[in-house]
């Protein structure tokens, strides 16, 4: 079980444990003390009576207050005892809810990276009788397009298993060179841009630093930059990316030419599965973009989108600075 995790529910129990033993607490003591209360009226009623020196008065008052927390006592060991069994299977059944999560994020991880390596090895091999058959049409076009299926079906799996670690990740915070990072992750990305005869335009500003997760953040610019590639449809798509230092933060634009995101759907296009009606035609998962806002916004940043110049989408990332004056 992964600490994450562990640590959630075990605060869980402990914040309801606490609670119930305070409840019990607080009832144990105004019951006391309203106990205290009678018994001390009734004395002071004997006193004004003139009957506290008779026989039998004080110790019938003594009597009837030990019945009382005698009764009171009894009922409270039966209730903490209902208590203590009831936060017992309250523990176990978040223990097994977490074991069972764990075992289905297990699941998803082995199925996922088990997968990738065949996938790999098919595509590699695809490549290469792409490469040695390049000469035949037909067959390179059916080539091509097996390559594309395969491709798409190795994204599937690795927005699963990003999906899978992300949810309960445990970000690890750094000084990062974003300008150099994301300049990373474009050259990564540049045989996507050649195979789809996409146009980058960069205006990156160099020695941008801010503070957070390498791992988390590659991903979010890939997932982002892979939204303007996969889903604009025209034939020369051109992709712009922007970064830019904005008062204590950095300011990231990621804009393509495309079709575009339709008003309504912009406010559930970060949504976990949700796929926009200009993106239904193309395969994906609905996981890249809410990835992005989950990363995001777990550094103490924004994401939105607005309409792009030429009528496409732009996303704009607005990410904490760490300062300025590095080297």
């Amino acid at each position: 079980m992964s600490k994450v995790v562990q640590k959630r529910w075990v605060k869980l129990f402990i914040a309801v444990t606490i609670l119930m033993l305070t409840q019990v607490a607080w009832w144990l003591d105004v019951f006391n003390r309203n106990v205290k209360s009678i018994s001390n009226l009734q004395k002071e009623n004997a006193i004004l009576r003139g009957v506290m020196d008779h026989p039998g008065v004080l110790e019938s008052i003594q009597r009837n207050s030990y019945h009382k927390k005698l009764m009171f006592f009894s009922e409270t060991a039966v209730f903490a005892a209902l208590t203590a069994f009831g936060l017992y299977l309250l523990f176990r059944a978040l223990r097994y809810q977490e074991m069972a999560r764990e075992q289905q994020k297990q699941f998803i991880e082995t199925m996922t990276h088990e997968s990738k390596t065949p996938l790999t090895a098919l595509k590699l091999r695809l490549e290469s009788i792409l490469e040695v058959n390049s000469a035949e049409p037909q067959l390179s076009r059916e080539l091509s397009q097996s390559l594309e299926e395969v491709r798409r079906l190795a994204s599937v799996f690795e927005k699963a298993l990003n999906l899978n670690r992300m949810e309960s990740y445990a970000f690890r915070f750094e000084e990062i060179l974003f300008s150099d990072l994301l300049k990373e992750v474009i050259r990564r990305m540049d045989p996507l841009f050649r195979q789809k005869n996409v146009a980058v335009i960069m205006a990156v500003n160099d020695n941008i630093w801010v503070k957070g997760d390498l791992f988390a953040l590659q991903n979010t610019v890939q997932s982002l930059l892979e939204n303007a590639v996969l889903y604009n449809d025209k034939t020369d798509r051109v992709v712009s990316v922007e970064l830019s230092e904005k008062e204590s933060e950095v300011l990231l634009r990621v804009s393509d030419n495309g079709p575009g995101i339709f008003p309504a759907d912009r406010e559930k296009v970060f949504d976990k599965f949700f796929r926009g009606k200009t993106s239904r035609k193309n395969p994906g998962t609905g996981l890249g973009l809410y990835l992005a806002k989950h990363i995001v916004e777990s550094h103490s940043g924004k994401i939105s989108i607005e309409s792009s110049g030429d009528g496409g989408a732009c996303f704009q990332v607005l990410l904490p600075k760490l300062g300025a004056g590095r080297g």
